[in-house]
């Protein structure tokens, strides 16, 4: 569906100035011949626009083939051949619904169960209450708490597409790599898969971004990678285009700041800032979380090695498959629904 003019304008400045993810607009960069940090998060090699890349760099699987190696480490080639079955193995939960079509109507039972996901995830992670918070607060603002989601209005639309032809050198040899419709905005948190994929896996299929674990995983890592950064000096630039030299402390509104917007520097636009950061801590106020509460990487715990029956998890895969098959057995036990499903009065978007 389009938007009029007048609903396009109130979607950008509902999303881009609330500093919402799903909506972010595509971030203007500088790279270096180092590829040092300068404060923006979508940074990946200083010769233009780019993504996450830099802050948020995630494993990269060997597209090309593997050198040959001597008889004596058979052993080894066994243990790879076994790992790559595990991938192909995986099967993350699809996207609910297309490019092309609408949201399926939400249901509280649906939100109850994302709530249910949110808080097995964070007490497996052995993560702060205050995390859970945080990601409760932008799973129901940029989802409404519906897993699976393809986010499809306008402005994200148009921000997937802008940074798919800036981003394409990141995900040579993806699969996925020439299909721009794939590269959408997606899941819980509306992250633009363009930017986050890398912090999965950037030979993934984009729309893994779809799977409710995987989202939490991928938002914990770019929390991660963003509280590292934090405390240091980064170079900034003003609204004049001269640069200087930026401290940011690491916060609740801080991190969340940088994970949507790409940046650690300040806006550039000072009314810009005041009203996402009004808008943020409205939505902290209800939720119980303090902004201003300093973010340290315990808070955000670690991701777990090892199965509640004891069996380890040797890759991401693994964890992801072993959370919900961890989830599915408690629900089979206690289902989190209640007897008749109760819809909520939307309409697909």
């Amino acid at each position: 569906m389009q938007l009029t003019a007048l609903a396009y304008i109130v979607a950008v400045v509902t999303d881009v100035f609330d500093d919402g993810a799903s909506a972010e607009a595509a971030h203007e960069v500088r790279y270096d011949d180092h590829g040092d940090f300068d404060g923006d998060l979508s940074t990946a090699g200083r010769t233009g626009p780019s993504s996450l890349d830099e802050v948020l760099k995630a494993p990269t699987r060997v597209a090309a083939p593997l050198a040959p190696v001597p008889a004596a480490t058979d052993a080894d080639e066994t243990a790879q051949a076994a790992d790559r079955a595990q991938i192909q193995q995986f099967l993350p939960r699809q996207c609910v619904h297309s490019v092309d079509e609408q949201r399926p109507r939400l249901t509280r039972n649906e939100q109850k169960r994302t709530y249910a996901v949110l808080a097995h995830v964070v007490k497996r992670l052995k993560a702060s209450d205050d995390f859970l918070k945080l990601l409760q607060l932008v799973a129901a603002r940029e989802s409404s708490l519906q897993q699976g989601l393809v986010h499809r209005l306008s402005p994200d639309l148009e921000a997937s597409l802008q940074a798919w032809r800036k981003t394409a050198k990141l995900y040579e040899g993806n699969p996925h790599h020439a299909e721009p419709e794939h590269w959408q905005t997606y899941g819980l948190f509306g992250m633009n898969s363009n930017y986050f994929t890398q912090v999965w896996d950037n030979q993934a299929d984009p729309r893994v971004l779809c799977d409710a674990i995987v989202d939490i995983l991928v938002y914990r890592r770019a929390v991660a990678r963003v509280i590292k950064k934090a405390g240091s000096a980064i170079e900034c630039t003003d609204a004049a285009g001269r640069t200087y030299r930026h401290t940011t402390r690491a916060t609740w509104e801080s991190v969340h700041r940088a994970v949507s917007g790409g940046k650690l520097c300040p806006s550039k636009n000072e009314n810009v800032a005041a009203i996402m950061g009004k808008y943020f801590r409205g939505r902290a106020a209800k939720f119980g979380l303090d902004p201003d509460k300093p973010v340290t990487l315990k808070m955000l715990g670690v991701e777990p090695a090892k199965g509640l029956d004891g069996a380890a998890w040797a890759d991401q895969e693994a964890i992801v498959m072993g959370l919900w098959a961890e989830l599915e057995a408690e629900w089979a036990e206690n289902p989190p629904d209640a007897p008749e499903p109760v819809k909520i009065a939307r309409t697909g978007s």
